[in-house]
């Protein structure tokens, strides 16, 4: 931590043991590195509504596969903000069966033919 935040190892143990307070340098480059700043100068983690903290707290019990599907709800719905979902099934024939967890309804679902393969000339 030392190191990362520009100051010497006896400066960041007197830091630790509360006998000098860092500077503003200090907390920039801690910033960077993801601490929580405002709980180490007051104590408090940074404030959030209860609706940001449920969904925190149920994010953070979520299964990978539940947090793959909220992830690719929230892209579709960021990138196509008005227009209607899709959901592409690459490399896929009809004939083949598809299956999983996925929610159609709703979606627009549009079927192309294959490209044909080009005949060699004779």
């Amino acid at each position: 931590m030392a190191a990362a935040c520009g100051v010497a190892k006896r400066t960041q143990i007197l830091f630790e043991q509360d006998a000098h307070l860092p500077g503003g340098a200090y907390f920039v480059e801690s910033d960077k590195l993801g601490v929580d700043v405002t709980y180490l100068l007051v104590g408090r983690r940074e404030r959030m509504s209860e609706a940001d903290a449920e969904l925190l707290q149920i994010w953070r019990e979520a299964t990978p596969h539940a947090r793959g599907a909220a992830m690719a709800a929230l892209y579709v719905q960021a990138k196509d903000a008005g227009a209607a979902p899709r959901t592409s099934f690459p490399n896929a024939t009809i004939g083949q069966q598809l299956s999983g967890d996925v929610d159609l309804r709703g979606q627009k679902i549009v079927v192309k033919p294959a490209k044909a393969a080009k005949k060699p000339h004779a």
